[in-house]
């Protein structure tokens, strides 16, 4: 049995679960309440026709995936455990990558593995919460 917590990326296109090699009954997915409101960028498009496909692949991925885990105080300890990790690979903490890194501390904090599209994201994580690409 695994359970993911998938990055925004995935919640835009589908992941295939195939790449697991695990029998999709043995998989159980879920996100970040997080994923949610980086999510929500596309529906602010000045574009009305992206904006609104933004819109309705989230209600869609809501209903599959409910409200998401929420980023209470344990994901906040996951946080910190997740930063020294970063510091201690050798890379800078900055603003643009503090959403991937709260989303990979939700992970941590609910015994899941991570998955993404990006991989190269969370670089230097990998002694501290499995991250997997789909």
């Amino acid at each position: 049995m695994i359970a993911l917590l998938l990055d925004t990326n995935l919640l835009v296109d589908e992941p295939d679960m195939s790449l697991l090699g695990e029998p999709e009954d043995e998989i159980t997915l879920c996100t970040a309440a997080l994923s949610y409101a980086e999510f929500q960028d596309g529906e602010f498009s000045t574009d009305p026709v992206v904006a609104a496909t933004f819109m309705l692949k989230q209600a869609d991925v809501k209903q599959s995936l409910g409200d998401g885990i929420p980023f209470g105080e344990a994901e906040l300890v996951a946080y910190r455990a997740i930063c020294a990790a970063v510091v201690a690979s050798g890379r800078q903490l900055n603003r643009a990558r503090r959403m991937d890194l709260m989303i990979a501390a939700t992970a941590l904090a609910n015994g899941m593995t991570l998955a993404t599209r990006n991989i190269d994201d969370f670089a230097g994580l990998e002694q501290v919460v499995p991250v997997v690409q789909l």
